[in-house]
């Protein structure tokens, strides 16, 4: 005895296609995935090579070849489908529309969670604590006359603070953080070497802006911070 689902071609045909968007859905996350994967690796040996996509190089590669798998993918099951059947029907125009919206709201989706978790905006734990405190640390601050830039040239990473005379400062303790403005997964703390006018160390930087967070210490317990802003071309 045949079942009434066999004897229903538009029975079948649901069944067949809902199958087919559940396929279409795993493989074009999959080449989502692999393909953001492969860009994101090819993109730190490129770096590596010296070669770079400006201001948005962390993101261009890995966002082409991930659309690039994701056609792939889409294709080779909508593709191999039409191929079985003999002709575009109905359902595949389904499955083509599920796929491109599904794929459109995912991405979105792991960009907000990317954009959270790389960079969740908490500069202080308690903004009324350190509003009350704001106007006294400035005060000790400016009161130092400080003045800092950096710079870099051949692979070394420089830091000038110059007191209110224009003579380089050394504080009693320099920290500093190097980074991206838009994420911290490349965040590196840096250890300088003071040579009598700047604080250097060695690193390599990829081109586009680079953010350097520094916090020092004088000699008589002021506290210092600032964010220099460091442009690559």
């Amino acid at each position: 005895m045949t079942t009434a689902a066999a004897n229903n071609p538009v029975g079948k045909g649901f069944v067949y296609f809902a199958g087919l968007s559940v396929l279409g859905v795993v493989a074009t996350f999959v080449g989502l995935y692999v393909g953001y994967k492969l860009g994101v690796n090819a993109n730190k040996v490129l770096i590596r090579m010296g070669v770079s996509f400006g201001s948005y190089g962390g993101i261009v590669l890995p966002f082409l070849m991930a659309v690039l798998l994701w056609g792939i993918a889409a294709a080779a099951v909508i593709g191999g489908s039409v191929s079985r059947i003999g002709r575009f029907m109905g359902g595949h125009m389904f499955v083509t529309v599920l796929l491109a919206f599904t794929t459109i709201i995912g991405a979105n989706l792991a960009l907000a969670y990317s954009a959270v978790a790389t960079f969740p905006g908490l500069e202080v734990s308690n903004s009324y604590v350190a509003s009350q405190e704001f106007n006294a640390r400035k005060a000790e601050q400016v009161a130092l006359g400080w003045s800092v830039s950096a710079s870099h040239a051949d692979g070394v990473l420089s830091l000038e603070i110059l007191g209110a005379d224009g003579t380089p400062v050394q504080p009693a303790r320099l920290e500093a953080v190097l980074g991206r403005a838009t994420h911290v997964k490349d965040d590196k703390d840096l250890s300088f070497t003071f040579d009598g006018n700047a604080f250097v160390t060695p690193v390599e930087l990829a081109k586009g802006n680079w953010n350097i967070r520094m916090k020092a210490v004088a000699e008589n317990g002021a506290a210092f911070q600032k964010r220099l802003v460091l442009h690559l071309k």
